[in-house]
């Protein structure tokens, strides 16, 4: 297990330190990330990074094959076009968490925000909690769960996919 500090790195030496780990097999602990944006972008190798904290925009985007757990929250842009590997956040999600997954899979135990989904080709996103405005906006596959309440116009110009609501909708989108 290797060990990164955002209180003493940037968080470009960190990715790029994130990067050598993936290459070597090792999982990876950031500690302070105090919602440093773009942790753990572009990785493509099958590790577990752990995010001690928040975690800010784009965390764990443009990946393929990582295991992203987030602590708390996350800024928006949550796992922006991560093509496969998984991100589990402890908390709630900003705007567009899981926009354009390809086969990932997202999990976000709190509330996700607007355009959660925004043109997914597939994969899942889960959210354990209540969906904001426009959640699978143009989603063109796979599957979104929602837990709790959708937001308004749920679904908004998707052309496939399916999306799940345990709780109430407010309304569905065109």
């Amino acid at each position: 297990m290797v060990t990164i500090d955002l209180a003493e790195i940037p968080v470009t030496e960190a990715n790029r330190r994130i990067r050598e780990s993936g290459s070597r097999g090792e999982d990876v602990d950031i500690l302070n990330p105090d919602a440093r944006h773009h942790i753990g972008v572009g990785l493509t190798d099958p590790i577990t990074v752990r995010v001690r904290g928040s975690a800010g925009y784009f965390c764990a985007g443009l990946t393929d094959g990582p295991r992203f757990e987030i602590d708390n929250n996350v800024g928006w842009g949550l796992a922006d076009n991560m093509y496969r590997g998984s991100v589990v956040v402890g908390g709630n999600a900003s705007a567009i968490a899981g926009v354009a997954i390809r086969r990932a899979e997202v999990v976000v135990r709190g509330n996700i925000g607007l355009r959660a989904g925004q043109v997914m080709k597939a994969g899942t996103l889960c959210c354990c909690g209540n969906a904001n405005f426009m959640a699978g906006y143009m989603m063109y596959g796979g599957r979104i769960i929602i837990l709790g309440n959708s937001g308004e116009r749920v679904g908004e110009d998707m052309t496939a996919g399916t999306i799940y609501v345990a709780g109430e909708v407010q309304s569905l989108g065109s």
